[in-house]
């Protein structure tokens, strides 16, 4: 739960930063992005059972959820992706794999957007059709 608590704390530090200034806390913003994330995957491997290794499960943990929720805010929010697409549409892509079909195929299309974005015409039309297929 350890983990947990500290992605959140993280993901708040990020918020509150970003609220005061963007532009000077940019590269904090950043560190507690990835420290967030990371904390949230230790998380969920924690919580993962063994059962299964290799599919995809019918329930997602708690803390892929909120990682989840983190990606996707973050690739809404315009000042923080912006000329990020490609460190975005990885994040998203990436995320994708401890999701369910469902979500994973949320994350698959958010990925595939920000790649077009970035000029990656055929990387969007693979996680375009990937999303299709979940």
């Amino acid at each position: 739960k350890a983990h947990l608590h500290y992605a959140s704390v993280q993901e708040m530090i990020v918020l509150c930063m970003f609220m005061i200034d963007p532009s000077k806390y940019t590269h904090d913003v950043q560190h507690s992005i990835e420290t967030a994330l990371y904390s949230y995957s230790r998380a969920a491997d924690e919580e993962k059972d063994d059962i299964n290794p290799g599919v995809r499960p019918s329930k997602a943990p708690y803390a892929t959820r909120l990682a989840t929720r983190l990606c996707l805010a973050l690739s809404s929010a315009r000042t923080i992706c912006e000329g990020k697409h490609m460190e975005m549409a990885d994040l998203l892509a990436s995320a994708s794999s401890h999701e369910t079909p469902l979500g994973a195929a949320v994350l698959l299309e958010r990925s595939s957007s920000h790649y077009y974005q970035a000029g990656m015409i055929r990387k969007y039309a693979f996680h375009m059709l990937m999303a299709g297929h979940m």
